[in-house]
């Protein structure tokens, strides 16, 4: 059984969406498909959420979701917050070009979780990775960084590595900001749990989302992530 990359229609076209699907699809020789999620929809999801299990289900190796409204993105998370694969947003008219991924990096163990996505966009579009280096005490998220170098070089991708401004706390928005102007997506992983600060104000991957002007693709703190290529 084929991978499935899928593009997600909230009861409405969703053309963006279904070009990254086909193009990704295409490059790493797994099959797109369009899902719906709205009430009265026969043969997809009635709700969203049973969106992970379909998703389970259909063995998906990447959800893409376009978004027409920033009022849709909270919900999208909402949804996706469980999900083993990584989910793309991206923003009507975006064109699927992967020529630069800005992978911001903080010391959470699970930032090492954006190598091999990374990888996946040097190894089939020839992308070229700018790892974003925290203004941080201590060496976790230097580990991180030696951990996806390493990768990187398995496969002898282009990659360079730049010190941010901000700490872990930040250097996430501003590898966004930079992608405005410089790259074509950005790697961002979701919050573990969300708290008083997130609940009151919006999660930090809410933010950046909100605000992000290219393709954002999230990835969940989970150690049972699928890959996305072998």
């Amino acid at each position: 059984m084929s991978r499935v990359v899928v593009a997600l229609k909230f009861g409405q076209a969703a053309p963006t969406a279904t070009l990254f699907a086909e193009t990704i699809a295409a490059a790493l020789r797994h099959e797109a498909r369009t899902l719906t999620v709205g009430p009265g929809i026969v043969g997809d999801v009635g709700q969203i959420a049973d969106l992970p299990d379909e998703l389970e289900r259909i063995d998906a190796s990447m959800l893409i979701v376009e978004i027409a409204d920033t009022r849709q993105i909270n919900t999208c998370l909402q949804a996706c917050r469980t999900l083993r694969i990584p989910y793309l947003l991206v923003r009507p008219n975006q064109k699927p070009v992967f020529a630069s991924v800005a992978v911001p990096v903080t010391f959470l163990p699970e930032d090492k979780e954006k190598a091999p996505f990374a990888a996946a966009f040097g190894r089939f579009f020839g992308a070229k990775l700018t790892i974003f280096k925290p203004k941080d005490y201590g060496t976790r998220a230097i580990k991180n960084i030696e951990a996806m170098t390493t990768l990187f070089k398995s496969f002898d991708l282009e990659y360079d590595i730049v010190q941010a401004r901000k700490g872990s706390d930040g250097v996430e928005r501003e590898a966004a900001r930079w992608a405005q102007t410089q790259a074509d997506l950005v790697i961002v992983s979701a919050s573990r749990e969300y708290g008083l600060d997130d609940i009151l104000f919006g999660s930090k991957e809410l933010r950046i989302a909100k605000q992000c002007t290219v393709p954002l693709l999230l990835i969940n703190p989970r150690g049972d992530l699928y890959a996305l290529c072998d």
